[in-house]
Order: C-alpha cells, then structure tokens, then sequence
C-alpha cells in the first residue's frame, strides 16, 4: 500500500547556482558554456531556471525556490 510522505526543503544554500533563463534567449557560448553543454531547464509561472546536467549527474538533487515556491529538482 501507498503512503504519502511530506518532503521537507532545507535552505541550506547552493553547491551550484541554477542560470536564469532570459525571456529573449541566447547561445551557450554567450553564458561562457560549451556549445555542446546539456542543460536541465524548468519552470513555474513563467520562470525558468536551468541546471548543468553534468552538476546533477553528480549531486543528483537541487532544491531552491522559484516564483515564491520551493522546489526539487531530481536526476
């Protein structure tokens, strides 16, 4: 049988911080990235954020808040 469990955030700070995404776009050359960099990219009310997907293979979780709200993001 199921059973929900809550989930508690911790603000405990970044190992890495999330890019901001800008509404109007640009290169990953252009934020210093390597062309061939994959990127993990979220969203809330409008938000995003974007995360290296090497940083996560590693850390597997990055938690922080976006649009007033926290979040999880798992890899």
């Amino acid at each position: 049988m199921y059973q929900a469990h809550k989930t508690k955030l911790l603000k405990i700070g970044f190992f890495f911080k999330p890019f901001i995404v800008p509404s109007h776009g640009f290169s990953l050359k252009q934020a210093n990235l390597n062309p061939d960099e994959e990127l993990i990219v979220f969203e809330r009310s409008g938000v995003q954020r974007a995360l290296l997907a090497r940083e996560m293979a590693y850390h597997h979780v990055a938690q922080g808040e976006l649009a007033g709200e926290p979040y999880l993001v798992s890899f």
